[in-house]
């Protein structure tokens, strides 16, 4: 093997490296870790030494079809399918675009003063009877459910905007978690498996 060989194999090894470290391994990071906090809409809490179950919503005692629906989730699983991964040179990161995600992964007060339109008023209306089982027009019981009765109290308020405070409970699916470090150095030490093994044979 003559020098020119030898100066050749050792480019080709730290061309490898490098793709190694600043391309393939963030990107497969970057799937594993997505993957891993989407896993937490499914097991209804975030995972860091166990899982820590979210907060139980009142939709979840309620009698609508959305009962079946754990915390942050729905139909769409919008917030879920929202989690993404950038990844630039030897770097990953992990986000979440939609603008109330911050609010539900950290917990915090919303304020917010609409106005009270027409629209609003028979949307109020149609929540009525469908969280009281009426179908139509049919007459509403006397004793209505107590989401009912909070939406009854909007379709007939005489206010025209309204000032609204919630407080939403942190419920945590990005973040720290000792099961996502430990999958991830099983990744780093496979990487470096995969380069040692290409430098020996050089």
């Amino acid at each position: 093997m003559d020098a020119k060989e030898i100066e050749r194999r050792i480019s080709r090894v730290k061309d490898e490296i490098q793709k190694e470290v600043t391309d393939r391994l963030p990107r497969k990071v970057g799937v594993v870790a997505a993957n891993h906090f989407k896993q937490n809409f499914r097991d209804g809490g975030f995972t860091d030494g166990g899982v820590h179950q979210w907060k139980r919503t009142k939709r979840q005692d309620g009698n609508t079809t959305d009962a079946k629906y754990s915390p942050l989730t729905s139909r769409r699983n919008h917030l879920m399918r929202s989690i993404q991964s950038e990844t630039s040179p030897g770097q990953v990161t992990i986000s979440n675009p939609v603008p109330y995600a911050a609010v539900h992964n950290e917990g915090g007060t919303i304020k917010t003063h609409p106005t009270i339109t027409k629209r609003m008023r028979r949307m109020a209306w149609a929540k009525v009877y469908a969280l009281s089982g009426v179908k139509g027009k049919g007459k509403l019981p006397k004793d209505l459910p107590s989401g009912a009765k909070m939406w009854k109290a909007l379709a007939l308020t005489k206010k025209t905007k309204l000032n609204i405070t919630a407080r939403i409970p942190r419920r945590q699916f990005i973040g720290d978690s000792r099961e996502l470090t430990a999958k991830i150095n099983k990744m780093l030490d496979e990487s470096l498996g995969k380069i040692k093994e290409l430098v020996s044979r050089t």
